[in-house]
């Protein structure tokens, strides 16, 4: 049988916080972006991911996992921006079943335009209100639990 832990007052209050800052910085971002481009964070990221990968094309599974979507979720957001004129799907060579989607230059010129004013958002939303220090801090506890989660511990 497993222990049961139990959260102390103050543990208790720091993860509150944490869920209400994590909650306010990520509305923050997707105001900033269906404001000022008319789309959302998940679709930003899709973009950016594909910007940087190799010839701006990755398999929709890959997509996927890298973005921790379901694949549902990405079709349609895919479709979204394939619309737009930003993405399109192209059919992997030999594998009838492989799917890629690729940026197009559109959407390559689109995130390039986007990227500066969503950086400052970022700036403004995260960066700023913290110290150097504290900062890399974030960075260190963020990297911890993001390899936590992915079982890889330390």
């Amino acid at each position: 049988m497993r222990e049961s832990h139990r959260l102390s007052d103050d543990q208790l209050r720091a993860w509150v916080q944490y869920l209400g800052a994590q909650t306010l910085v990520q509305r923050a971002l997707e105001r900033h972006l269906h404001e000022a481009a008319g789309i959302s964070h998940a679709e930003y990221e899709i973009l950016t991911r594909l910007d940087g990968a190799p010839d701006r094309r990755m398999r929709m599974g890959e997509l996927a996992a890298v973005l921790f979507s379901p694949g549902s979720r990405l079709n349609y957001r895919i479709t979204r921006l394939a619309g737009l004129g930003w993405v399109r799907r192209e059919q992997h060579p030999t594998d009838r079943r492989g799917l890629y989607a690729v940026l197009t230059a559109e959407g390559a010129d689109f995130l390039h335009r986007v990227t500066p004013g969503y950086r400052q958002a970022v700036h403004d939303s995260v960066v700023a209100p913290l110290s150097d220090d504290e900062f890399a801090e974030l960075g260190r506890i963020s990297r911890k639990l993001f390899q936590h989660h992915l079982g890889r511990g330390d």
